[in-house]
């Protein structure tokens, strides 16, 4: 992979880490078990992201 899509897996990463952070505030701060329930999904998936774009690094930094 080149160095700018190297690059742009970090940005993902980062930007999925920041936005895990702030669902993760607001699911702290909500009162309502059905909008809890709504952003704890949305916490599932950013972790499921953050996993797969983490592998994606690792995998590309071990081909070079």
């Amino acid at each position: 992979m080149s160095i700018n899509g190297c690059v742009m897996l970090q940005i993902r990463l980062n930007n999925a880490k920041v936005a895990l952070k702030v669902v993760l505030g607001n699911q702290k701060a909500t009162k309502s078990p059905s909008i809890w329930a709504q952003l704890e999904e949305e916490v599932l998936d950013l972790q499921s992201r953050i996993k797969d774009i983490e592998c994606q690094i690792k995998k590309n930094s071990a081909e070079t």
